[in-house]
């Protein structure tokens, strides 16, 4: 069964026959961002999804909103879901769930990526990130401090990310130029690495390409 999960203890009643997914959505997006995917999982998959701190029905939400704090929440909802757990994020929550992946290995199955990067270690170029972020949370009339979940404080991933040790599948949108090089340095560096490329696909491969989406994460593809 496919399972939507809002529930602040991560509790999940999905069968114990199906894999297991939780799906972490992308800066200025809310849960709502997977419908689609859920769709096309249909029956194959038990799936938990929530939003983000400073997102959809949490946007009055003061905790959490950087990047440590989030990924901290991420990880008590794992461990109430139990595992193995497969991680999927889209965008920033890719990020997270890297930054999640190297700190906690023990909860995390296998990790997929979607439109995702690792960073940068260069500070410039974090300290433009930070204000392309901020941008962004202007244009979506989102509180300013909600921006600082998408700020990059340090290089912590693209220092560590080598650790990363389970297998991970990266989806990219062949349109979507912004991730292209951080996803082939990923690609690179990373010891159990697979890349699809969705034709015609942007940002959101999950909503324009679900079912071929969904045969990815159920390892179909």
């Amino acid at each position: 069964m496919t399972s939507d999960n809002h529930l602040p203890d991560g509790s999940d009643p999905g069968s114990a026959t199906t894999p297991t997914l939780v799906l972490v959505h992308g800066f200025a997006d809310t849960v709502a961002a997977w419908d689609p995917l859920v769709t096309a999982l249909g029956n194959d998959a038990t799936a938990h999804r929530w939003d983000l701190p400073g997102h959809g029905s949490r946007a009055a939400d003061p905790d959490g909103l950087d990047r440590d704090e989030a990924v901290a929440e991420i990880a008590e909802r794992l461990r109430a879901v139990g595992g193995p757990i497969h991680l999927v994020g889209h965008s920033l929550g890719g990020y997270l769930a890297m930054t999640l992946t190297i700190r906690h290995p023990e909860l995390v199955g296998s990790l997929s990526l979607l439109s995702s990067g690792p960073g940068f270690r260069d500070p410039g170029a974090r300290a433009d990130w930070n204000r392309y972020m901020d941008r962004i949370a202007e244009k979506a009339a989102m509180p300013v401090a909600t921006a600082g979940l998408g700020h990059q404080p340090d290089s912590f991933v693209m220092d560590h990310v080598r650790e990363i040790a389970c297998p991970v599948l990266q989806i990219l949108g062949s349109e979507d130029r912004r991730y292209s090089a951080g996803a082939a340095y990923l690609q690179r560096v990373l010891p159990d690495s697979r890349l699809l490329t969705v034709e015609g696909a942007g940002h959101h491969p999950q909503r324009s390409h679900p079912a071929v989406v969904a045969d990815a994460l159920l390892g179909r593809a």
